[in-house]
C-alpha cells in the first residue's frame, strides 16, 4: 500500500463531525473546471505578491520562496478527499526525487479556509503527509491575496447551520526558480511523469544560476 493509499484509507483529512461525502468536492470541482488555471504552453511569471503565515507561526511572503523550484498547491484541512489525494501525491513524486533534488524543491500547501485553519492545524495536518510540506495560512485578506497571485479559484459553499466547504482549484502549481510558471502536476498523471516536470524546472534553475556566476565573474 502506498503512502496516499494508506492516507486515504486512515480518512486523513476528514475531521470527526465531518458530514461530507466522499465524492462531494470532487463533484464541485469538477463544475468549477473551467475556472481552473491552465497552462497556456508560455512561461509565464506567477505567485507574486502575498504575505501570509507558516505553520510554525513564521511570518512569509513570495520572497522567502524566490529563487526556489516551487509546488503550490491550494486546499484547507477539512477537505474529504481531494486534497488528501493531492498532497499524498505530492509526497510520492518528492520522494521519487534523489534527495539533493527534493531538498531544492518547496512544496507549499496554501490553505483557502482563513477561518479554520490555524498554524498549529496546518502544522499537524501537513506533517501526516511529508516533513518537508510546508502549510501556509492568514487572514481571509491575506489569502484571497495569495489566490489572486496564483490566480487560483475558492469559494466557500454553505452546507447548512454554520458548516461550509471550500471549492477550489485543484491543479498543483510547478513553479520555477525565476518565479515563471512551468505547468502544472496532475494526480492522475504517473508519478515518473511530474518528477520529470520537476527536474526540467531543476535543470532550468541550475543552468540560470551557472550563467548568473559567470556573469559575475
Amino acid at each position: 500500500m502506498n503512502r496516499r493509499t494508506l492516507l486515504l484509507a486512515l480518512g486523513v483529512g476528514v475531521p470527526a463531525g465531518s458530514a461530507l461525502g466522499w465524492g462531494l468536492s470532487e463533484w464541485m470541482l469538477r463544475s468549477k473546471r473551467a475556472s481552473a488555471p491552465r497552462s497556456s504552453g508560455m512561461q509565464q511569471p506567477i505567485g507574486s505578491p502575498f504575505a501570509l503565515v507558516d505553520h510554525t507561526g513564521q511570518r512569509v511572503t513570495d520572497a522567502t520562496y524566490a529563487g526556489q523550484v516551487r509546488l503550490v498547491f491550494f486546499g484547507f484541512t477539512h477537505c474529504p478527499d481531494v486534497c488528501p489525494t493531492g498532497l499524498g501525491y505530492i509526497a510520492e513524486v518528492l520522494d521519487g526525487l534523489a534527495p539533493q533534488e527534493a531538498a531544492a524543491v518547496r512544496p507549499l500547501f496554501i490553505s483557502v479556509d482563513a477561518g479554520r485553519d490555524s498554524p498549529e492545524l496546518l502544522a499537524s495536518y501537513v506533517t501526516n503527509f511529508h516533513p518537508t510540506l510546508i502549510g501556509l495560512t492568514g487572514t481571509e485578506e491575506e489569502v484571497a491575496q495569495a489566490a489572486k497571485a496564483f490566480r487560483s479559484y475558492y469559494n466557500k459553499v454553505p452546507t447548512g447551520g454554520d458548516s461550509y466547504v471550500m471549492e477550489h482549484t485543484a491543479s498543483i502549481y510547478l513553479v520555477g526558480a525565476d518565479d515563471m510558471l512551468r505547468g502544472f502536476l496532475d494526480t492522475h498523471e504517473p508519478v515518473p511523469t511530474a518528477v520529470a516536470k520537476i527536474r526540467l524546472a531543476l535543470g532550468s534553475a541550475a543552468l540560470g544560476a551557472a550563467k548568473a556566476e559567470d556573469r559575475s565573474s
